[in-house]
């Protein structure tokens, strides 16, 4: 499989979050029930089950209390019903101001629905909050793709 890389850069220009919130709220408006927000340790038997394709329970388990303790799982419900998943972590060294977004998962039913672009707005938006905060200058999020995987090269393009 041809993986290619998408480098987003994060910019330290505080002025510009707000312009980020207002396109994810516009995106939002279309998904009427859908809300999109952090994952929480609430949230862990249902993102057990989005993760079954690494097939071993407990690495599924071990990565979800991780990204859930660590890192930062992003989700989009339906009423109460996880139906898309993005998960990003700082990669190396926090100081470097680098971060990647290692998995975008949409239910089948609700593609093409926005929510994937909105997970990765919020995403971004908390990737560059957690870095403000620690007074770092956010640089650039790293994301790999499949060559073949169409749909997520045009999300992510956009």
């Amino acid at each position: 499989m041809t993986v290619l890389s998408v480098i987003i850069p994060v910019y330290y220009n505080q002025e510009s979050l707000p312009l980020l919130y207002q396109r994810l709220n516009l995106i939002s408006k279309k998904m009427k029930d859908i809300k999109i927000s952090k994952a929480t340790k609430k949230d862990k038997e249902q993102l057990l089950t989005w993760f079954k394709f690494y097939r071993i329970e407990k690495l599924i388990e071990k990565r979800i209390d991780c990204y859930l303790e660590h890192n930062y799982t992003v989700i989009a419900k339906d009423k109460n019903i996880i139906v898309g998943v993005l998960q990003w972590h700082v990669k190396e060294n926090a100081a470097h101001g680098l971060a990647e977004i290692e998995e975008v998962l949409i239910q089948e039913n609700y593609k093409g629905k926005g929510i994937g672009s909105s997970l990765v707005l919020f995403a971004i938006g908390a990737i560059r909050s957690y870095f403000i905060e620690k007074n770092i200058k956010p640089r650039k999020i790293f994301l790999f793709v499949g060559k073949g995987n169409t749909a997520a090269r045009k999300l992510y393009e956009k």
